[in-house]
């Protein structure tokens, strides 16, 4: 093969090239349209992410209220009060039958809503993260418009 034949050959494959990319490229009006719309459902995504995480936060803090005033009626009538002044008060005999003390303190107490605080607080808090990240987020959107 001759070597000019070879550059010819290269030259019209560029120029064939540059004429299908231009003919691919998309209109002004029809790229600022498709960044709009990209635009409007990034913003609708991050602000339903935003608003999913309020709720879950929301929704888990107030269980966290109304479960901690539940453990604090449910200690009161089970005498849990009593059992801890029993450490100020005879410290000598919880030091003997400290083994019978400990497991008369835990049957005292109200364990369910223990644990359902605690897993309240461990949703608010990944809920709360993920809502300063969508905040995050939802400023960088803003800042691209």
């Amino acid at each position: 093969m001759h070597p000019s034949y070879k550059n010819k050959r290269i030259n019209n494959y560029m120029e064939n090239k540059n004429q299908l990319f231009s003919i691919m490229e998309p209109k002004n009006e029809l790229k600022k349209s498709i960044i709009g719309k990209i635009k409007v459902l990034e913003m609708r995504k991050t602000l339903k992410k935003v608003v999913l995480s309020s709720f879950i936060s929301l929704v888990s803090i107030t269980s966290v209220v109304i479960f901690v005033i539940n453990i604090i009626n449910d200690a009161s009538k089970s005498g849990l009060s009593q059992y801890l002044s029993l450490i100020f008060s005879d410290g000598k005999l919880i030091a003997t039958y400290w083994q019978t003390y400990v497991m008369s303190v835990v049957e005292s107490l109200p364990i369910i809503p223990i644990v359902i605080v605690v897993v309240s607080i461990s949703i608010f808090i990944w809920s709360l993260n993920k809502f300063l990240e969508s905040i995050k987020n939802t400023k960088s959107v803003f800042y691209k418009i």
